[in-house]
């Protein structure tokens, strides 16, 4: 059985920054060619495994949804039958993907999907939970993906109310985006300390290994008191905040939380998305398939420039050809013009020898001595 760290915690939580500093801990993450590239919106890496993730989008899918409007599933979900294929093909996967433990993954979407894995996988899970105040998770997630306020909200309850489910009875350290931020020093001592203590060997950090974390990763900070302010914020999404915070701490066993129901407005609005997603879906491939034709077109395009080029630079040496050649039939025509002329000479100067000749025979005739 494999011993492995789950980061888990809502997108755009501060997640990779805290794989990061796990891993610089000692923990290695994916193999190194199946890791997510950074982009703009994460220009310090994702500590992700593409593969894994692109996984966790097909168990998504299984259920007609997506990251962006996951369903709420009912306990034992993970024993479907309909999931033994995949059940099968995600332990190959992640044998492959992390061939060595410990191992730490980060996935935001385990928040959902843990369950699949945990009993997929012959491994015991150690939990580090990031949490983030809502408000600021609405901000980033808006500005990266054009979604309104109240829905960050409703995916962010749906989220971090099935990832409380899924970490019951497991050990985790529920820690905060701020606290990474704030002292990392003393964030990753904690973490060295929650994981010796349930049996996952860390080392020290390297001195420079700090210089990773962009302390200005908080482009957005709002309070407590702004969440339990906004009226956007709703009754059951303040206590699921309240929860979250009172369970910083590490956890040997995590216990699951008494919850109040989820917010009415939280179903209607991720089922409302789940309903068009299959077509948004398919805008999204038919934009992705235009945006390759667009390259390639634009390639072709550059080729044939460059065929251009190389055409007009033929054409160039082809006329320098030509120029030349006329040039040697102008030449030839001078030179043939000139034996011509020679040969006229030529002839003038044998037919006077001729006459020369001849004058000299009939003086040799007319003379005494002849």
């Amino acid at each position: 059985m494999s011993r492995g760290v789950f980061v888990l915690g809502m997108h755009r939580s501060g997640t990779s920054a805290a794989t990061r500093l796990v891993n610089l801990l000692g923990i290695p993450t994916c193999v190194e060619d199946d890791l997510l590239p950074g982009t703009d919106d994460n220009p310090r890496g994702y500590w992700e495994s593409a593969s894994l993730t692109a996984f966790n989008g097909r168990i998504f899918e299984a259920f007609e949804s997506d990251w962006s409007c996951p369903l709420r599933l009912d306990f034992g979900w993970e024993d479907d039958p309909a999931l033994a294929e995949l059940r099968s093909e995600a332990r190959a996967l992640f044998a492959r993907v992390f061939p060595t433990e410990p191992w730490v993954w980060k996935d935001p979407r385990n928040c959902v999907t843990l369950p699949f894995w945990t009993a997929s996988l012959d491994v015991e899970p150690v939990v580090v939970l990031v949490h983030r105040n809502p408000l600021e998770i609405a901000a980033s997630l808006g500005a990266r993906d054009g979604l309104g306020k109240v829905y960050c909200l409703a995916l962010w309850e749906r989220y971090l109310r099935s990832c409380l489910s899924a970490v019951s009875g497991l050990p985790t350290l529920v820690t905060t985006f701020d606290e990474i931020l704030d002292d990392p020093s003393a964030w990753c001592r904690g973490v060295r300390d929650f994981l010796g203590g349930v049996g996952v060997t860390t080392r020290k950090l390297a001195p420079n290994a700090l210089e990773y974390l962009d302390t200005e990763l908080r482009h957005t900070q709002v309070t407590h008191e702004d969440v339990l302010a906004d009226p956007a914020v709703s009754s059951a999404q303040r206590e699921l905040l309240g929860v979250l915070e009172s369970l910083r701490a590490a956890h040997d066993t995590l216990t699951a939380p008494s919850l109040p129901e989820e917010t009415p407005t939280t179903e209607a609005l991720l089922s409302e998305r789940r309903r068009v997603y299959p077509r948004e879906r398919e805008y999204r491939e038919l934009g992705g398939y235009s945006r390759s034709l667009g390259e390639h077109f634009v390639e072709l395009q550059r080729h044939s420039e460059g065929l251009g080029n190389q055409f007009v630079e033929q054409r160039r040496y082809s006329e320098g050809l030509a120029n030349q050649f006329v040039e040697l039939q102008r030449n030839s025509e001078d030179l043939w013009a000139q034996f011509q002329e020679l040969q006229r000479y030529s002839d003038d100067l044998g037919q006077r020898f001729l006459a020369l000749e001849k004058y000299a025979k009939e003086l040799q005739k007319r003379s005494p001595a002849g």
